[in-house]
């Protein structure tokens, strides 16, 4: 009996500026009438389909367009095979190419309820190696592989400052140990011979920094300026903080995962931390300017806002502020404050470390020593 197997691509379509994808069909091979399939084009993976038992049944053949082709051959002669009652071929082992092992890692990580912050950047790592690797297979990836990827990395991925080009090209290289570990493959690249990065002082702001930034700033920038400083919070753990994570009487505030919103925490868990009560009334009143919504910070369409850094930033410009702003430096501030009066261990918890020697590279040089977390921030502007 005659059959035929559809190969099925998902494409992207544009429509202005809104992109959608749909299933199209690239080949169909019958039998007795080959077919040279041509490459769609913006085809993001393939499918192979055909009828089994009176039912359409439909596979998945990869990312890659000659992989796809390849499975799809494969496929049809075992099909063959079992529909003529016939043992299937051995047609040698399956070879798993880096585009399909790039992306089953991808959809692993969201899988497993990691923050999104963390699945962004295992994407950005793996897929800028599945792009700039020569080689197809998995098993093909060798040492120069890896490092042709570091001078690659050199070449197209821009850092944050000067000096830190090492310490990203290390940062990618630790998320591509966890992908070859994944497919069961050592480092080709030992640890060992990673380009070295010199220790950098840990910077926090300064109480007259702080001061400064807080001088041209709008209720609502002073709002951010101090829910980042008196909480140690990641910038996506601000953004998408509510109101009811605030306990008003306990001067409490927490942060854990929201399921409902499909958000959760770097490492998943809940954690909880009393501010001073210059931030629960600041909080109070600013819920009464924005009775609307549950976030604290949310952008003009009453989602999470990703443009807190720029908002702080635009305080500072005002204010003249020279030194560099980033809102993980408040992270540090909160860190080495917390850390010098109620020790390093309460910080780790505060700020949310599985790993205390995360926290230890927290802590500044500057010491700071206050009496109670009321006075942690005594000497910031409003109090």
């Amino acid at each position: 009996m005659a059959h035929k197997i559809s190969l099925i691509a998902r494409v992207k379509k544009f429509n202005g500026e809104q992109v959608r994808y749909a299933l199209e069909r690239v080949v169909t091979i019958k039998k007795g009438k080959p077919v040279n399939p041509q490459e769609p084009a913006l085809a993001t993976c393939y499918y192979f389909r055909y009828s089994k038992d009176g039912k359409q049944v439909m596979e998945p053949a990869g990312q890659s367009f000659g992989e796809a082709v390849r499975v799809l051959r494969n496929r049809e002669v075992q099909i063959e095979c079992e529909l003529r009652g016939m043992a299937k071929p051995d047609l040698g082992p399956e070879r798993t190419t880096i585009a399909d092992a790039a992306c089953q890692f991808v959809k692993n990580q969201s899988t497993l309820d990691k923050a999104s912050s963390t699945v962004y950047g295992y994407t950005r790592a793996i897929e800028a190696f599945r792009d700039s690797c020569r080689k197809r297979y998995m098993d093909e990836i060798t040492r120069q592989d890896v490092l042709d990827h570091v001078q690659w990395m050199r070449d197209n991925v821009p850092t944050r400052g000067i000096g830190q080009k090492n310490g990203t090209i290390r940062t990618r290289l630790n998320f591509l140990t966890y992908f070859f570990a994944e497919n069961g493959m050592k480092p080709p690249l030992p640890m060992k011979e990673w380009p070295k990065v010199e220790e950098r002082k840990v910077q926090a702001y300064t109480s007259e920094e702080i001061n400064l930034l807080l001088s041209q700033a709008t209720p609502d920038e002073t709002d951010l300026i101090k829910f980042f400083l008196f909480t140690g919070f990641r910038d996506d753990e601000a953004a998408h903080a509510v109101y009811a994570d605030v306990n008003f009487k306990t001067h409490e505030i927490k942060v854990g995962p929201k399921p409902e919103i499909g958000y959760t925490t770097k490492n998943g868990k809940e954690r909880v931390v009393r501010v001073p009560s210059d931030l629960i009334e600041r909080l109070k009143e600013r819920r009464e300017r924005n009775t609307e919504g549950a976030l604290i910070f949310p952008n003009s369409n009453g989602g999470a806002d990703s443009a807190l850094l720029y908002r702080v930033r635009k305080a500072a410009e005002r204010a003249g502020f020279t030194a560099r702003v980033t809102l993980h430096k408040f992270r540090k501030t909160f860190g080495t404050r917390y850390g010098e009066k109620h020790g390093i261990v309460n910080a780790q918890h505060l700020l949310g470390h599985a790993d205390i020697k995360t926290t230890q590279k927290y802590m500044a040089e500057t010491k700071i020593a206050r009496s109670s977390v009321e006075a942690l921030f005594e000497d910031v502007v409003g109090k």
